[in-house]
């Protein structure tokens, strides 16, 4: 039993003043380190915020248009249509068009002009779809045909342009003709 209480009394001896400080000093050491850790992820954690909240401000500015541009498509189809209607039927003429028809045709095609070179201006692009491997994501299939001399899902046709925006997102599908 002696031996115990001499164990003890040991024990109590190793903490001295000097001792205590030394541990109170590794204690506050552990945690300023903890502290520190914790101040260097909140940091990056907030550098974090603020590049995805850029790149969402980026975002909603590059796709800010997307409802404006997609009512503009069919304005961009239909002036497509005219001009190739008008220069199906100049072409069947023998005779020369009339100066009128000739300037009329003239100002849609400016105008056509001038309407894609405003979607190209806010980010929108024709996709060009003859010829490539039809994509579920591009492209919705109207009608298959059979083509012994093309792959099949080979893209033969275009009925309506499809568009993207901003960086390829799709803004309209394309309707096309595939081969089977």
């Amino acid at each position: 039993m002696e031996k115990k209480k001499e164990h003890k009394t040991d024990e109590k001896k190793e903490q001295t003043p000097a001792t205590q400080a030394d541990d109170q000093v590794t204690h506050l050491q552990e945690e300023l380190l903890h502290w520190k850790d914790l101040a260097l992820r909140n940091a990056a954690e907030v550098e974090n915020i603020r590049k995805r909240c850029a790149l969402d401000m980026q975002n909603t500015a590059r796709y800010a248009n997307k409802d404006f541009a997609l009512d503009m498509l069919p304005v961009m189809d239909n002036l497509e249509r005219a001009l190739k209607t008008a220069k199906v039927e100049m072409g069947k003429s023998n005779k020369p068009c009339e100066p009128f028809f000739t300037s009329l045709l003239q100002g849609v095609e400016m105008v056509h002009k001038q309407l894609e070179d405003a979607l190209i201006k806010n980010h929108v692009k024709k996709m060009q779809d003859a010829g490539h491997v039809f994509d579920p994501d591009k492209h919705q299939v109207i009608q298959q045909v059979e083509d012994p001399s093309k792959p099949t899902g080979t893209i033969i046709e275009e009925l309506q342009t499809g568009y993207t925006i901003g960086d390829n997102r799709v803004l309209r599908e394309a309707m096309v003709v595939v081969t089977k």
